[in-house]
């Protein structure tokens, strides 16, 4: 087992990801990009044709009301499939940054007990660390109340402290337990424990990676969000959004179906590979930092 992990390595993971599997990364947004226009779709066909109010909003008709309620009940089993879908395609980019070079037929997705020990690994953290938040918060009203009877500029400088020191905590949480999935996924066993020991002793570098991976990944946001809005306006969609006062149903609230078309391809197209790319991002360091520490040699780094 190795002292700690390159992460310049680690962070060019992602990098040799996508350079030597560009049709893997562009699967894997494909798919999720698919599942959520399909679900629009379903969504948006059961209320187009209800009537609006002169304020543009829905009139809360017992119709409404009914299709609302159907709409929960097949929001409740969308959010399922894209669990299973975002755990299938999350040890997908983990897998392949592991095989980095390896030719794969199923874009290196599966759904086996890979997957399943990836997902509930998944569950897990998210419901610890969402009940541990919990947790802190209440016990920090409780301190903030307290404070506050005693002296309110106190309080108000313990809340802001206390604020800091959740976001601290969190995010030290995350990088604590980041090597958990990779370590399930190399080790084929649930790997909760070995996963936390391969972390200690590592945070600085753990930490670095993880800043290093938001910092990308809120840099692409912007320029992907800027190109957005500026496709919106060349499009016309804001200017179609602008212009649907006098709108009488969801559907006449929707642009033409040119531009709809234009919006469609553009997603299915770059978006679908800029989907992808950002979840390798996200997702392809941390494997790669638990392979070097496994090993002492990143897999993969001679074949890119």
């Amino acid at each position: 087992m190795a002292e700690t992990f390159s992460i310049g390595e680690a962070l060019a993971a992602p990098v040799r990801v996508i350079r030597r599997h560009p049709l893997a990364v562009f699967v894997w947004g494909l798919t999720m990009v698919v599942f959520s226009l399909v679900l629009s779709g379903l969504i948006f066909g059961s209320l187009a044709d209800l009537p609006l109010t002169a304020d543009g909003s829905a009139e809360a008709s017992p119709e409404l009301l009914g299709r609302m309620m159907a709409l929960q009940g097949v929001s409740m089993l969308a959010n399922l499939g894209q669990l299973a879908l975002s755990v299938i395609i999350w040890t997908a980019t983990m897998r392949a940054a592991l095989r980095i070079g390896r030719p794969d037929r199923y874009f290196f997705m599966r759904a086996g007990m890979d997957e399943l020990r990836v997902g509930v690994v998944g569950i897990a953290l998210f419901v610890g660390a969402y009940i541990a938040v919990i947790v802190l918060v209440l016990l920090g009203v409780a301190i903030g109340a307290v404070a506050w009877q005693a002296n309110e500029a106190l309080a108000v400088v313990l809340g802001f402290v206390m604020v800091l020191g959740l976001i601290a905590a969190v995010i030290y949480a995350m990088a604590r337990l980041s090597l958990i999935a990779p370590a399930t996924l190399i080790l084929e066993r649930f790997a909760f424990v070995e996963g936390w020991t391969l972390a200690k002793g590592r945070m600085g570098s753990l930490l670095g990676l993880l800043v290093c991976t938001w910092l990308i990944y809120m840099a692409m946001y912007f320029v992907i969000a800027f190109l957005a809005i500026l496709g919106f306006f060349a499009s016309g969609v804001f200017a179609h959004m602008q212009a649907a006062g006098d709108a009488l149903t969801f559907r006449d609230l929707m642009p033409s179906p040119g531009v709809l078309a234009g919006l469609v391809v553009l997603l299915l197209g770059p978006g679908a590979f800029l989907y992808g790319a950002v979840m390798t991002l996200l997702c392809a360091p941390f494997a790669s930092a638990c392979r070097q520490l496994l090993d002492g040699s990143p897999q993969g780094a001679l074949e890119a």
